[in-house]
């Protein structure tokens, strides 16, 4: 056997015995209170021989609470699968006895107009582990950190207890740290295999990274889509640490990784006195690594501009807040170039700059209520130097989205106000109590400014979104104000819910609802689901109403009530049932007849058929796309959609589907039987709905006939199935050298991206610049919407935000009605995109419909769901599933009505 194969015992000592593992975790420590449990006494086994589950670390932090006055444990929410969040608070008794007055004293600090607080006040400081469920080491961490210092009686640790309050997130992703967990555990060998190709180091799709639908919970902090994010941020405005750590694995090559991150990924918002803090903090991490011989490295990698972030949120708000990589074992022990890599060691390195960040913040706290006061008197200074002085969102005809936006605020503790009076800004109609104005010069400027204003990003090394206002992404009618002066109405201080309702009673002939509002089509869904009978209207019309005039456009829904299945009187209580769920109003109508436009009987009105849908899912698939789309049709539909492993399409019978989704992927397993499989399904009436590359897959199988760009073939296979299982926040940059945390002694060279010298030569240094712009990563663009296609029903303007999000670049269909959506010719709005990559897509198509026999190809050059948050895209891809079968094109068109 090879020798690989079988780590020497004396490698994994420190892991084996309980004194040993104290003094290689803290060889610092002296004396340890022996009633209170180590993990290892607690579990039964040496951390770093096991992943433990989060349903153990809970126990473990209840132990300490139940034996130890130091520690308090409290829970904060559920995850989708039930598994418990917590928070550890760890100070000294004292000052657990007067909690809320210090949490009092502390939220002064975000307030610009008072005193700072006396430098004996104690420091905030919170610990957020395992983010990434199967960057595993950190949750392991949060047990042996807290058991330092409820145990530890060392006259340091006296002093952090005493100065400090410490809060402890051991698992930030329940559910995806017990995928990975579960997964390790099940193929750990015993003695372990170093191997990186044993299965053990190979985690399968989805991987444990994310969450139970798969979204990756450190790009979620500004959008709030799930529910950890929100409990999480609901206990972040609680107390507004001032200092937060979030902690991470990258590749088993790495050393150990903290910040301060380059400079040109700052954000350029964010005043430079926090960044500069920050690298004071640094000292002490490089001080405490050096102790115990750990290679490090700062200044080179990752994003730190945008507040999607777990360590970039809280920068926006005050807090000194980093990122830790610690290079990740991905099992008990694997290969690497720096020797052999242990769990242990991963779990070690944590905990050593998880004690050295208490140290360092106790030590400077009297500057980090400095740095956190000042951050918000520069929030208002960069709000009465701004040109634009209050933001007003709303559409009347949107109520729900309207509101969804605003609770996003609240959630975000910004401040908002009603309209004090209907509004026309910018040709845009304001309806007071239908939308709300935002004022720029308040403490949370910083955060106001990234969800409405757009950044025009020069670097072309940003490895993550670099487009990510949320105004855009929900697709909703907004203005910004300039006027020095504007009135606000009354503050909104609580969440706001829309009523709905039925108006007029029961009605004998039909009820309608217009199709505007984003929560129409949960409403459709729970009706078609009831087996009622739907309609929707090509064509717009007006009604007769309370002596006026009501208008109604394309989409609006018309439900019937001949025809049913249920008795009027049964039809008309769960109308009014799900216009209560929904938060909608219908309005029962007494006469088919028109006032202008179509009549309820018209050929134009037409039968919605319940979408039955399959999910293309597993190995090969990219795995947050298919989250996505199970996301949105669980929980905003409630539509159980079935997920089909791409494995076995070959053997399934599609009949029982009229809707198949192919989210980006790669689909080179399918043989020619299954492809010839799936363009059957299509002629025969089923609807084909492609995203990103799997449009260019599904072009390239001709079973569309329209085109890709000749110029502009997409990104040619993804990144196989495993390196996206594996992904990690690391993107590998070119090394600055330092003289000192903070500053270069080497400026970077500019570089013109795709410049060339002799022979077609380009310098070496200069491949991260060229090929870094080839890339599209999350730009917003806009795009002309033809708002009379059925899969634009619904959306009022023709101007269409989308997040480019991949390389697949799609021509106009030769079919002239098919071109649902077209990028402008200048259709850059937001973020970074090369020269090159916006002359692609340019004039580009983003949305096509193409009819196939009696069925229909909708493809998406994109990923309308991105992050379940950008909602205005999202219609078009729910609109695709109920509407896609209705639509009629080209010479289908004169067939179809040629009895007319």
């Amino acid at each position: 056997m090879k020798l690989r194969n079988i780590i020497p015992l004396l490698l994994l000592l420190p892991a084996f015995s309980g004194l040993a593992q104290t003094s290689y975790f803290f060889p610092r420590a002296t004396t340890f209170d022996a009633a209170i449990p180590s993990p290892e006494s607690f579990l039964g086994y040496a951390i770093g021989t096991h992943y433990t589950r989060h349903e153990q670390i809970v126990a473990y932090f209840r132990e300490l609470a139940r034996v130890s006055n130091r520690i308090h444990v409290q829970t904060i929410g559920k995850t989708y699968e039930e598994r418990e969040q917590i928070i550890a608070t760890i100070t000294s008794s004292d000052n657990y006895n007067r909690l809320e007055e210090i949490r009092q004293e502390h939220l002064t600090l975000v307030d610009p107009a008072k005193p700072i607080i006396d430098s004996k006040a104690p420091v905030i400081i919170h610990l957020g582990y395992n983010v990434h469920g199967n960057e595993s080491s950190s949750a392991e961490v949060s047990m042996l950190t807290a058991w330092y210092l409820a145990a530890n009686n060392d006259p340091e640790t006296q002093q952090w207890l005493k100065e400090a309050v410490i809060f402890i997130d051991p698992s930030l992703n329940p559910d995806g740290r017990d995928r990975a967990a579960n997964w390790f555990n099940s193929y750990a060998s015993f003695p372990p295999i170093a191997d990186p190709l044993d299965k053990e180091h190979q985690e399968q799709w989805p991987g444990g990274r994310t969450n139970h639908y798969f979204a990756d919970l450190n790009r979620d902090w500004l959008n709030l889509v799930h529910v950890e994010s929100r409990n999480r941020v609901q206990f972040f405005h609680q107390w507004y640490p001032n200092v937060q750590i979030d902690f991470h694995e990258q590749g088993s090559n790495a050393t150990y990784y903290f910040e301060p991150t380059p400079k040109r990924h700052e954000s350029p918002i964010v005043p430079q006195f926090l960044y500069d803090e920050n690298a004071v903090l640094a000292t002490y991490h490089a001080k405490a690594l050096d102790e115990i011989g750990s290679l490090y490295f700062t200044k080179e990698n990752y994003d730190n501009l945008s507040p999607i972030y777990g360590s970039t949120y809280p920068k926006f708000y005050g807090s000194v807040a980093a990122t830790f990589e610690e290079a990740g074992s991905r099992g008990l022990v694997t290969e690497s170039t720096n020797g052999l890599l242990t769990f242990s060691f991963s779990i070690r390195n944590h905990v050593t700059t998880s004690l050295s960040t208490i140290r360092g913040s106790v030590a400077e706290k009297a500057n980090l209520f400095r740095v956190q006061k000042n951050l918000f008197k520069n929030a208002l200074d960069q709000a009465k130097a701004s040109k634009t002085k209050a933001y007003i969102f709303g559409d009347s005809r949107d109520e729900n989205l309207t509101i969804k936006f605003l609770n996003l605020l609240l959630q975000h503790h910004i401040q908002v106000y009603e309209l004090d009076g209907n509004t026309l800004q910018d040709g845009k109609k304001f309806e007071k109590g239908k939308s709300y104005l935002v004022p720029a010069e308040q403490p949370n400027y910083l955060i106001v400014h990234s969800l409405f204003e757009e950044n025009i990003l020069k670097d072309s090394i940003f490895y993550d979104n670099t487009g990510w206002s949320v105004i855009h992404a929900y697709g909703l009618q907004y203005a910004a104000i300039n006027a020095p002066t504007f009135i606000k109405g009354k503050q909104v201080t609580t969440p706001v819910s829309a009523k709905g309702e039925v108006l007029g009673g029961q009605s004998n002939l039909a009820y309608i609802t217009a199709y505007t509002d984003f929560n129409a089509t949960k409403a459709l869904y729970t009706l078609l689901q009831k087996e009622i009978l739907v309609k929707t209207a090509f064509r717009p019309f007006t009604i007769n109403y309370n002596n006026s005039k009501k208008a109604f456009g394309n989409g609006t829904l018309i439900i019937p009530v001949a025809g049913q299945n249920i008795a009027a009187d049964s039809l008309y209580k769960l109308i009014k049932q799900v216009a209560e769920n929904a938060n909608i109003t219908f309005t029962a109508v007494s006469t088919g007849f028109s006032a202008e436009g179509i009549d309820l009987g018209s050929s134009n009105i037409k039968a919605i058929r319940k979408p039955e849908v399959a999910l293309a899912f597993g190995q090969g698939v990219t795995s947050s796309e298919a989250g996505q789309v199970w996301f949105l049709l669980n929980q905003h539909l409630g539509l159980p959609v079935v997920k089909l492993d791409l494995q076995n399409f070959e053997r399934a019978s599609l009949k029982r589907y009229n809707t198949l989704i192919l989210p980006g992927g790669n689909y080179s397993a399918w043989n020619k039987a299954t492809i010839e499989k799936i363009k059957d399904w299509v002629a025969e009436g089923g609807v084909l709905i492609t995203l990103q590359n799997a449009s260019a897959w599904a072009i390239q199988n001709e079973l569309t006939k329209e085109k890709l760009l000749p110029d502009a073939q997409p990104e040619g296979k993804p990144a196989s199935p495993a390196t996206t299982v594996a992904a990690t926040d690391n993107r590998p940059l070119r090394p600055v050298q330092q003289t000192s945390f903070g500053q270069s002694s080497v400026e970077r060279p500019e570089i013109e991206p795709g410049s060339k010298g002799k022979n077609n030569r380009l310098d070496y240094d200069a491949q991260q610049d060229v090929e870094g712009a080839k890339r599209i990563n999350g730009a917003i663009f806009t795009a002309d919407l033809d708002t009379t296609h059925p899969l634009a029903f619904g959306i009022t303007t023709r101007k269409l935000f989308v997040n480019k999000n991949s390389n697949t670049f799609l021509q106009s269909s030769t079919n002239k009605y098919a071109t649902v959506a077209l990028y402008d010719s200048k259709p850059f709005v937001n973020g970074y995109a090369s020269k090159e990559n916006i002359k692609k897509v340019s004039n580009s198509a983003t949305i096509l419909f193409s009819n196939s026999g009696n069925g229909q190809v909708v493809l998406f050059a994109d990923d309308p769901t991105y992050r379940s948050y950008w909602l205005g895209t999202t219609r078009l891809f729910l609109n695709s599933i109920f509407f896609a079968n209705l639509v009629s094109g080209g010479r289908n068109f004169a067939e179809e009505n040629e009895h007319e």
